[in-house]
This record gives C-alpha cells, sequence and structure tokens, in this order.
C-alpha cells in the first residue's frame, strides 16, 4: 500500500473504486469519539470491511480510501489485506469541509474512470455487481424507499437520470450512495467539482456536482438487489446489526 500518488491507478470503473471515510460521524457519538464511522462494528466486522469484501467479491483490483478523522486506525485496518490494492488520500479539512471536498481529493486517481462509495452504507454485494456490470455510468438506486426529505433522491428521464436532490419534487427513487463513472464522465464530473471547490463552496455534497453532470452526459440508474442501509444514527446502526447476514458479501 502506497501514499497519495499522482500518476493515476489506470484499469477502469469497474476495477477501482474510490470509498470516502473522512468524516467522524458526530450523530453517532459517543461511538465514533475515538472511532470512525465507517470502522463501527457491524456482525463482528467493521462496516469498512463489509464494502471492501464486496470489492473483493466483484473483482475490484484497486481502492483509494479518503481518510480523515482517526486516518491511522483505517490504514491499521487495511493494513494485512493482499488481494486488494489501497491507496490513501488523506483531507487536513475533514472537519470544516463535506464529502465534495473528499472525491475532489481523490480526483488524480479518478479520470481513468472509478466506482464511488459511500463508507457509512451497507449494500449486498450483487447489487455492486449489476453497478459494476451496466454499461456506462450510473447511479444505485432504491425505488422503494419510504422518502420522508431527508433522502437524496433522483428524478428519471427515461433510461437517464435527469436531477438528484434531498429536496426534490417528483424524486422517483433513492440513490443509496454508490454510482459508477466512466473515464469521459469522470472528467466532466471533476470539472465541475472544481467550479465548486473554486468558489470554495466545500461544505456541500457531491450530488450537488452530479445535478450539473446530468445537464451535460447521459447517467444511466441500476436498482439495488437486496436490503441495504446507510448508517448515520444509533436507530441505524442497531437496524444494520439486525439485518447484517442478509446484506453480506454472501
Amino acid at each position: 500500500m502506497n501514499s497519495h500518488r499522482a500518476d493515476g491507478l489506470g484499469g477502469d470503473p469497474s476495477t477501482q473504486a474510490i470509498i470516502l471515510a473522512a468524516g467522524q460521524g458526530r450523530r453517532l457519538q459517543p461511538l465514533t469519539d475515538d472511532t470512525p464511522k465507517t470502522l463501527l462494528d457491524v456482525g463482528e466486522q467493521a462496516i469498512l470491511e463489509h464494502i471492501l469484501q464486496a470489492l473483493e467479491t466483484n473483482g475490484y483490483e484497486r481502492v483509494v480510501i479518503v481518510t480523515g478523522f482517526e486516518s491511522e486506525q483505517i490504514r491499521d485496518h487495511c493494513r494485512s489485506r493482499e488481494s486488494l490494492e489501497i491507496e490513501f488520500v488523506h483531507s487536513e479539512r475533514f472537519d470544516s469541509t463535506n464529502n465534495i471536498y473528499s472525491l475532489w481529493l481523490a480526483r488524480d486517481y479518478a479520470l481513468d474512470g472509478f466506482t464511488l462509495i459511500n463508507s457509512d452504507t451497507l449494500f449486498p454485494a450483487s447489487s455492486l455487481s449489476k453497478l459494476q456490470q451496466n454499461d456506462g455510468s450510473a447511479l444505485l438506486v432504491d425505488p422503494e424507499t419510504e422518502q420522508t426529505g431527508e433522502e437524496m433522491v433522483v428524478a428519471f428521464d427515461g433510461d437517464d437520470i435527469e436531477a438528484i436532490g434531498k429536496d426534490l419534487s417528483g424524486g422517483a427513487a433513492e440513490y443509496i450512495g454508490l454510482s459508477k463513472f466512466t473515464a469521459e464522465d469522470a472528467s466532466v464530473l471533476f470539472e465541475h467539482i472544481g467550479d465548486f471547490i473554486e468558489q470554495e463552496e466545500v461544505n456541500g455534497w457531491y450530488e450537488g456536482a452530479f445535478d450539473r453532470l446530468f445537464d451535460d452526459v447521459s447517467v444511466g440508474f441500476v436498482e439495488t438487489d437486496g436490503p441495504w442501509i446507510e448508517i448515520d444514527t444509533e436507530e441505524d446502526l442497531s437496524e444494520a446489526r439486525g439485518i447484517y447476514g442478509r446484506i453480506t458479501v454472501e
């Protein structure tokens, strides 16, 4: 495993992933006072471990993890892994920025295409497989979610995604925090992210750049295959621990 380098990883969006794991997870305090959210245990292994196993199951070769809070704990967790080439990018501004800035820091690795994964989401390996095998860029979505206004929802235009946001009227499905971008589309995406960063708009969600991307390129969607959960609160964590057996890689 190596430190941040700027020559890109090579490969393609079906073999390399970027995991955003810089945040502390303050809504889960005191559990996250000294532990990154992604290292909380669900079913006797860390959330991050579930994600890495899903990547291994689907033949991914390289992973970039963007760290911030307690970054050494995440490095230590990954240290003995041999089946994946793991790189790290550290965000010095993790406590004052949001995930759009974390993704920006990984741009040198992303321009050959990549799969993007939020580090607080548990999902079946089969859902990742569907996304991986889909031609072109796509978001993994759940059309069955009961929407409360807190979810990041998407609206469709035929086979493509037209818009994304938390306050989106007419949203048809929830984006679950997994997506895939071809090299060509990744280049356009990072142009939009760069516009946010140039304006020092670093406290927003990367979905703001997604929304602009949809005006420029066709991005499809893939529906989830089985139960998944985003872990933000102790209630989420308890639910995840109750159903983890149905969303592990087996």
